[in-house]
């Protein structure tokens, strides 16, 4: 190879690598469009303050806690805890601001959930997803449990769980996806992180 094929390929082999690493912000490799993505980056993170994104749902259904913005080595996450409530109940909502999923297909949503200190199923994450909640009225909107693998009472630690790719290719429109911790301030008080989420088209 002569010295200016060298230059050429040395060069080609630049280029594709600068593609791939500016095609973050929109794209999952190997080229999956994003559409919506929510890291909760440090920088963002009042460490144990409520959660109050923008755009987003942070709703107490029974008992007073609420999701707060929480951080561990420069890695920003959610958490839910009843942790201390004293209370009989304790359900708390966090839900994403709208997603619309306009013309895209084979849609998946995709997140990492973590646990500590939960030791009764009845202690739980779940994940849901309406295409009729207004943003407000969460109770009055029509909520579908999604199939994902999620940290229980088994994966205690803090270890995050990746929930797999959960297919949202029935859906369209405009939709929201809801994280939905219950438990109380008693038996059930083991604390729930949720991290990466992530709505993109699987092609």
């Amino acid at each position: 190879m002569t010295m200016k094929n060298i230059i050429k390929s040395f060069l080609a082999i630049v280029t594709v690598s600068i593609a791939i690493s500016c095609s973050d912000d929109t794209e999952i490799a190997p080229f999956k469009p994003l559409i919506f993505s929510e890291d909760f980056p440090e920088a963002d993170i009042n460490y144990n303050a409520t959660f109050d994104f923008e755009g987003w749902t942070n709703f107490a259904e029974t008992g007073t806690k609420l999701w707060i913005e929480r951080e561990f080595n420069n890695d920003g996450y959610i958490q839910f805890s009843p942790f201390g409530s004293g209370q009989a109940s304790n359900i708390g909502w966090a839900i994403t601001p709208s997603i619309d999923l306009g013309e895209a297909e084979n849609v998946v949503l995709s997140f990492s959930s973590a646990t500590n200190f939960v030791d009764n199923p009845a202690n739980k994450l779940e994940v849901l997803i309406s295409t009729d909640f207004d943003g407000t009225n969460v109770l009055g909107a029509t909520w579908t449990a999604l199939d994902a693998t999620v940290a229980n009472e088994t994966t205690n630690g803090y270890v995050y769980i990746p929930s797999g790719e959960i297919d949202l290719s029935s859906y369209s429109g405009i939709i929201h996806i809801a994280f939905r911790v219950t438990g109380n301030g008693n038996t059930l008080d083991g604390l729930f992180q949720v991290d990466k989420v992530k709505v993109y088209e699987n092609n």
